[in-house]
């Protein structure tokens, strides 16, 4: 009996996905934190922004959080982040 085997993880054809463009400096870029509400994320992504901000004239840092770990994060939440940030950090912890 021939047996199909599926990716759960997949999510499209990779072929049309692609990178951002990269920044040439951090330095005065609003940076974005969301936080996917695991357990210490809160902790982890605190430290980045210690770190971040001791190695970068960060201009400013705009934090926000999932609803739930469990379920992708709205559209909404993540359209508002990107219009106002320059770049995005996503931190899980566990």
């Amino acid at each position: 009996m021939p047996y199909t085997l599926l990716d759960p993880t997949s999510q499209g054809d990779a072929a049309a996905k692609f990178l951002a463009p990269r920044l040439d400096s951090l330095d005065g870029k609003v940076m974005g934190l969301l936080n996917i509400t695991k357990n210490g994320s809160d902790i982890f992504l605190g430290r980045v922004e210690e770190l971040m901000r001791e190695r970068f004239d960060i201009a400013e840092v705009i934090s926000v959080e999932k609803p739930t770990f469990a379920r992708p994060a709205p559209t909404e939440l993540l359209v508002d982040l990107a219009e106002r940030a320059d770049f995005v950090i996503e931190g899980l912890a566990d």
